[in-house]
């Protein structure tokens, strides 16, 4: 007959310690490889429906204040009849590929705002809405001041990469 020693509240098997060490070295990894995939930093001038596109725990490490500049009034002024005029944000910050592409995707959207300028003259880059540009398409402007237009179809995170020049 052999005693059995008596039960404590939490028992881990070997097995489970190794699950629990190998699932805490993946999470790890998983972190260390999406820090290093920050993002660049961008000046955005948007509305709040492209500001809304911004993931909340990005928006947290943003500077976010209302844009009073003389475009920002013009971009007002082209909002369609019988909507509230929007208030025009100016962001600053670091966002990530997916981000960057999910507000100038919503910025298209707005064609009474004309297209998306990405202006990488400065640094950080500078994103508007462009009242000369066509609806539907981004114009970049390079560092040396040529320019390219791409229809909004073309804008992926492969092409931001390139155009933000993003390692």
């Amino acid at each position: 007959m052999t005693a059995k020693r008596p039960s404590s509240g939490l028992e881990i098997t070997r097995r489970e310690a190794l699950s629990a060490a190998g699932g805490a070295w993946v999470a790890a990894s998983g972190l260390q490889s999406a820090m290093a995939q920050e993002g660049p930093a961008v000046r955005i001038q948007l509305d709040q429906q492209a500001l809304n596109a911004v993931p909340g725990d990005e928006r947290a490490g943003l500077e976010v204040r209302e844009d009073t500049s003389s475009t920002a009034q013009d971009l007002k002024a082209r909002s369609s009849p019988g909507k509230t005029l929007p208030i025009i944000y100016l962001i600053v910050g670091i966002l990530s590929l997916p981000s960057i592409r999910g507000v100038v995707q919503e910025m298209l959207r707005h064609r009474e705002y004309g297209g998306v300028a990405i202006d990488t003259r400065t640094s950080p880059a500078n994103i508007r809405s462009d009242l000369t540009a066509q609806a539907d398409s981004v114009v970049v402007v390079r560092a040396d001041g040529s320019t390219e237009s791409v229809p909004s179809t073309l804008v992926t995170e492969d092409f931001l990469r390139r155009v933000l020049r993003y390692e």
